[in-house]
């Protein structure tokens, strides 16, 4: 499933409280996506040009190596690993390694590959 699919966004600006959403990888510290693991088989959307799928929750993951912006330190939001990321838009990002989902959840565990979201 690609990432457009799955309302995905960059992740910038942040600060221990939160974060601003970006349409562009450069100053991005992280990326945000609903899960495509809760998306099966859920009623798809699209509105102002986003597509989402209804009721699917969030998975947010931040860049070991941003470009432009600095990387969040490690006591912001604890629990979220760091990612490497490489690519230039949410066409082509990678992220290494794996996404486990871990803690009460769905337990998601995949991979982003060239803008693409697999188990």
């Amino acid at each position: 499933m690609r990432l457009r699919d799955l309302d995905a966004e960059f992740c910038g600006d942040a600060t221990e409280r939160g974060f601003r959403r970006r349409d562009e990888i450069a100053g991005a510290q992280g990326i945000m996506f609903q899960c495509p693991k809760c998306a099966e088989g859920k009623e798809r959307g699209e509105e102002g040009g986003r597509r989402f799928v209804r009721g699917a929750h969030y998975i947010l993951c931040w860049f070991s190596n941003p470009r432009e912006a600095p990387t969040i330190p490690a006591e912001w939001y604890k629990g979220i690993a760091r990612w490497e990321m490489t690519g230039t838009s949410l066409d082509d990002v990678t992220l290494r390694p794996s996404i486990l989902v871990q803690g009460p959840g769905c337990g998601f565990h995949g991979f982003i590959t060239n803008g693409d979201v697999h188990l």
